[in-house]
């Protein structure tokens, strides 16, 4: 399936939806965090295979973060874009939908304080144990000691 043919699948099924392909295999796709897991789960019946990884980014002067969400499909990638607040970081766990999200998302609580609602395992994956809590070393506003 050409990347133009997946914009408009999904855009047939979420209209108002900002998709964009910007090259060729790439599409983009911008929705509210609350649509994330739906989102997900009509991707994946349509074929979507697996998930490449999970991209945070810390928008500190817009007081927000934004995860992607980069997925495969046949030859396409496909980057699922949300947007959270820095005060209150909270996804839900898409691993019901997609379970090799597990690993990133564990990476996201580590290096962001990014908390994952429901996540299966929690414990830190990238942190030792005794790293203190609050610190978030991928966040803008880290200060390394």
């Amino acid at each position: 399936m050409k990347s133009g043919e997946v914009a408009r699948l999904i855009q047939e099924r979420y209209p108002g939806t900002d998709v964009r392909v910007p090259r060729e295999r790439r599409v983009m796709v911008y929705i509210p965090s609350g649509l994330l897991i739906e989102m997900l789960a009509f991707l994946k019946d349509q074929g979507v295979t697996h998930i490449s990884t999970i991209t945070a980014v810390d928008r500190i002067k817009e007081n927000i973060f934004e995860l992607l969400y980069h997925l495969s499909w046949e030859n396409n990638e496909i980057s699922v874009r949300i947007e959270i607040p820095r005060e209150t970081p909270v996804v839900p766990t898409v691993t019901a939908v997609l379970p090799g999200a597990l690993t990133y998302e564990r990476e996201i609580q580590d290096m962001f304080g990014i908390r994952v609602d429901h996540i299966p395992n929690p414990e830190k994956l990238l942190l030792p144990d005794n790293w203190p809590l609050g610190e978030y070393p991928l966040r803008k506003d880290y200060v390394v000691k």
